[in-house]
């Protein structure tokens, strides 16, 4: 990880992402497009946002869960790419 000098105190710290991100998947169906991204947001928390696009949905929607952590986040991802493997859905990206 590559430090970070803070100009107030001149002390060298740490940059507060500390795994891979973000981590993308896209999922398509005769009806759509799903994506799903884990990411980590200025707060250090880890955010899942799945978007859908197609007929199913209309126009474009979205929805963000929070995680306080890495594990979780990456947990409910690999989760949520089981459901949409059985309801049909094809991993595209």
């Amino acid at each position: 990880m590559p430090p970070m000098i803070d100009p107030v105190d001149l002390v060298t710290r740490p940059l507060p992402i500390g795994a891979a991100s973000p981590i993308r998947l896209q999922f398509s169906s005769p009806d759509g497009l799903q994506t799903v991204v884990l990411m980590q947001d200025l707060l250090e928390h880890w955010m899942l946002v799945q978007t859908w696009a197609g007929q199913r949905a209309g126009r474009r929607t979205s929805r963000t869960r929070l995680f306080e952590n890495h594990d979780d986040g990456l947990a409910a991802l690999e989760a949520l790419a089981a459901k949409n493997r059985r309801q049909g859905y094809t991993l595209v990206a």
